[in-house]
């Protein structure tokens, strides 16, 4: 930022801070200045309006500061000049005086900062005469106003647009799945081939001819069709035929034939475990003060229906041609980092970050998708180089499914071949670990 203006003598912080004790008992506010003056050894110039007396007692305060809080208490305000002249004034008058004062225009470099968070800092400052415009090409904030107001925004400029530290975030996120399947089965089907079959589980056969010899293929039924006799004696039976283990990695089948009756046994079991481990390692590099955000996944597209919106479909005017709005939504899945570091003056970071892990399956019914997400929200203090663990979360699924024969599944020690089990294991483990180095200068 590149201006010229007149040389002024500045106070240094250690004159500033020198502490005063004085007591003013109805003395007049020319003398009280003078005091300031004397004990301060600067110059103060009190405007030709500027009377009245004034009565107060200060101790051990900076005389600055004193001097301030006295000339507030009896409506007067105070200015430094070029050279370091003070001059005091009826707020009044300095608000007269102000109005007519010609407007002078000042260029505002911004080089670490955008020109419109620039024009925001600087716009409470301005007067109603004054304006603030954005130059967007060379990034520069333009300001319009009297020369006191175009200091403060030289100053409070310089304040706000400088170099600032960057951090890398390395995030680590770890999510294992372990499933665990495990089944046994038996299902029966009893037939007697000389009457009635239910015949779910395998073919059956039937006398067509009625010579007493069943002649294949021609005299076989497939599965699913049942041969009832309605004269004599007959007996068939199935059981756990409509609760069968899928997919089996073990199948055993057994016939037993005595005279005219078959049975037919079908053993399943199945044992199986799967782990899925996935690990993403996203870095991102920011300024302070500043969001970052990494996504390494895909949009999945949903299709929304809007019930409220309908479109006639021109079969007529009464609305019974009317149909519902599809509109298409992207929902974002895979590894999401979103994090906004702050140095503090300690050189330790502050993070607030939310970490993401989301995929998107095919919901059992028609609905569309189910979303599974593992996220976690925070705000940690950590030191340069510290790794974190900002997130652990274990879910464990465990399901038991049991069915088979009434009474006969609940004999001790042969129930277990009239019935069906089914047991299964989730474990999801959820690990987000994080680690922000601070690079370059650390100033917060």
């Amino acid at each position: 930022m590149a201006q010229e203006a007149a040389p002024t003598r500045e106070a240094s912080q250690e004159e500033m801070d020198r502490p005063i004790d004085v007591t003013f008992v109805d003395t007049p506010i020319r003398e009280a200045l003078f005091t300031f003056a004397a004990f301060a050894g600067r110059s103060i110039v009190s405007g030709a309006d500027v009377q009245g007396r004034v009565s107060a007692e200060i101790r051990d305060q900076p005389w600055d500061v004193a001097l301030r809080t006295l000339l507030d208490a009896y409506g007067l305000v105070s200015r430094e000049q070029d050279g370091g002249i003070i001059l005091v004034e009826r707020a009044g008058t300095l608000m007269e005086q102000e109005a007519v004062l010609p407007l002078e225009t000042m260029v505002l470099r911004a080089t670490y900062i955008e020109a419109g968070e620039l024009q925001n800092l600087v716009m409470p400052l301005l007067t109603e005469r004054g304006r603030a415009s954005i130059g967007s090409r060379t990034n520069t904030l333009v300001v319009t106003d009297i020369p006191r107001v175009l200091d403060r925004a030289a100053d409070l400029a310089g304040e706000v647009d400088v170099p600032v530290g960057q951090v890398d975030i390395a995030a680590r996120i770890v999510f294992i799945n372990r499933t665990g399947l495990a089944g046994f089965g038996i299902t029966y089907d009893l037939k007697d081939v000389g009457g009635n079959q239910l015949n779910l589980l395998t073919p059956g056969f039937v006398d067509l001819d009625g010579d007493g010899v069943l002649s294949l293929p021609e005299e076989q039924v497939p599965a699913g069709t049942d041969v009832i006799s309605l004269g004599g004696n007959s007996l068939a039976a199935l059981g756990n035929a409509a609760d069968r283990i899928s997919n089996p990695t073990l199948s055993l089948l057994t016939s037993l034939v005595v005279g005219r009756t078959t049975l037919v046994g079908f053993i399943s079991a199945l044992e199986s475990a799967q782990l899925t481990d996935v690990e993403a390692e996203p870095s991102v590099r920011v300024m302070n003060n500043r969001t970052a955000r990494v996504v390494v996944g895909e949009e999945t597209p949903v299709r929304v229906l809007d019930a409220g919106a309908q479109v006639q479909s021109g079969t007529g005017g009464d609305g019974r041609g009317a149909f519902p709005v599809a509109t298409v939504d992207y929902k974002e899945t895979g590894v999401i980092l979103e994090v906004a570091p702050r140095i503090t003056e300690s050189g330790q970071v502050l993070l607030n970050l939310s970490a993401e892990r989301s995929s998107a399956d095919l919901a059992p019914s028609d609905v569309g998708f189910v979303f599974r997400r593992q996220k976690a929200e925070s705000q940690v203090l950590v030191d340069n180089g510290q790794t974190v663990v900002i997130g652990g979360l274990t879910v464990s699924e465990v399901a038991e499914v049991r069915s088979g024969i009434p009474l006969l599944m609940d004999i001790p020690l042969i129930g277990r071949l009239f019935r069906s089990d089914r047991e299964s294991s989730v474990q999801r483990d959820l690990l987000i670990m994080v680690t922000p180095t601070i690079v370059g200068s650390a100033s917060p």
